[in-house]
């Protein structure tokens, strides 16, 4: 029996009488968390949620609602709850507005994938093995944050308009943070891994780079003000990704807050790159055969070579501006309909890290973005001034870590200071895959 589908029928039933669009996304999710630190299991946590959300058309008007419970009862109130958000909008709303529409059914099959069943003591012996072989290289002092995670679930999409489709997700995750310590100069770095398959999770490689990260810090200088030549590593360049990934919207550039606005067909970017939005890679953890409306997933390219190529639209916004429909509706059950990328890919480029340092007589090798995103980030201008951490070179000799600057520029300007990209990814933990890359020159504020 499928009460979720039997109980939405129900209230498809109750739209209809009231002249209304419904939707259901529907979410479950279960996730194992384990974590040691000291040579102790420090946590053990596993949590359970479902979640349902139903979004109500009327006309252009739109109201949402959610609930935990999935009991007819309450999908009928969470029903009443969205039409009158809905209705309440309605009578605010500008009378021109195009009606929104919902998705068609389509074709679409999801296969029902085989979920592995692993046992808690390998689990429990990755999650340990994590920190004892960070705690056994020379110089680290402890290992603040070791642990791995199991996730699984399902997302499912039901419409008025006949639609109905599923799929389920399996992923495991594992990290390791060490801290390294030599003399008074103190520093932590760290690596994680997300596989879809649990042997794929590779404790050598995640404990190897996480402790050279942390001891190649050590002991760092004050890099002087100038300007550099800049290669940004894969797992920082997803930063520098996440700074300009909104302005593909079309919800944005409608509102006006994208710096792209009326820029398809134009070089916004150095000719050796390209960005591409793949929902369907199934190795990376945006993997949806479908968006949150229940349109057929499909790979889209953004900058194609330099070249803005295209917006990413929901089918409101497809419709509201003339653009391809690329199936980018993106919320939560909890959350109201908007745009978003599932898993941003950067082809890689021909050169070595070595070769990417051996480019320029200056070079500084930025390895972590110290503050975050919002540190210092302006998304109306595309202005950045950023803390930073990092590595100096001289003729393609390291002369050491360096700290205590901020680098600036702007994110559009950037993106055409491209010389070179590396050739190797990152390992697309964050849903964002790309190289090393090489800016011909940015601003450091230092000494």
């Amino acid at each position: 029996m499928d009460l979720i589908k039997d109980n939405f029928l129900k209230i498809v039933k109750l739209a209809k009488d009231k002249k209304a669009q419904v939707e259901l996304l529907y979410s479950e999710s279960e996730k194992l968390n384990l974590g040691y630190k000291q040579k102790k299991l420090d946590k053990f946590e596993s949590i359970q949620s479902q979640i349902a959300g139903l979004r109500v058309i009327i006309g252009s008007s739109q109201g949402y609602a959610y609930t935990e419970n999935l009991s007819e009862a309450s999908l009928l109130n969470t029903f009443n709850e969205a039409y009158n958000n809905a209705k309440a909008n309605s009578e605010t709303a500008d009378k021109t507005n195009k009606p929104v529409n919902l998705v068609k059914p389509n074709s679409l099959k999801v296969a029902e994938p085989k979920f592995s069943e692993i046992p808690i003591a390998d689990k429990k012996a990755l999650a340990e093995k994590l920190e004892s072989q960070c705690l056994s290289q020379d110089k680290i002092q402890s290992v603040p944050w070791a642990g791995f995670t199991e996730s699984q679930g399902a997302m499912r999409v039901l419409n008025s308009a006949g639609v109905d489709c599923k799929y389920k997700y399996q992923y495991y995750s594992a990290y390791a943070y060490p801290l390294a310590k030599d003399g008074e100069s103190s520093k932590m770095g760290g690596d994680s891994m997300i596989a879809r398959d649990f042997k794929d999770i590779k404790v050598d490689a995640i404990t190897t780079e996480a402790v050279k990260r942390a001891k190649e810090k050590l002991n760092a200088k004050t890099l002087k003000t100038g300007n550099y030549a800049t290669i940004i590593t894969s797992d920082e360049f997803v930063t520098m990704i996440n700074m300009f990934e909104d302005y593909f919207s079309a919800k944005t550039v409608f509102e006006g807050k994208s710096l792209l606005k009326g820029k398809i067909g134009e070089k916004i970017a150095s000719p050796l790159f390209t960005l591409v939005d793949n929902p369907l890679e199934e190795s990376l953890p945006g993997y949806r055969p479908f968006d949150s409306e229940g349109a057929t997933s499909q790979k889209t390219t953004l900058i194609d070579q330099g070249e803005f190529k295209s917006y990413i639209t929901n089918l409101e916004y497809s419709e509201k501006m003339n653009l391809p429909h690329t199936a980018h509706a993106a919320r939560s059950p909890a959350g109201t309909m908007s745009i978003g990328c599932s898993n941003l890919q950067v082809p890689a480029g021909k050169d070595s890290l070595e070769q990417l340092i051996a480019k320029n007589k200056s070079t500084v090798v930025i390895t972590e973005f110290t503050g975050g995103l919002h540190a210092g980030y302006n998304e109306t201008t595309g202005e950045f001034s950023m803390p930073a951490e990092g590595l100096l070179y001289e003729d393609g000799k390291l002369i050491g870590p360096v700290d205590q600057f901020v680098v600036s520029g702007n994110i559009l300007e950037t993106l055409k200071k491209i010389t070179a990209l590396g050739n190797k990814l990152n390992n697309g933990s964050s849903g964002r895959s790309c190289p090393d890359v090489l800016i011909s020159e940015l601003s450091f504020a230092g000494a």
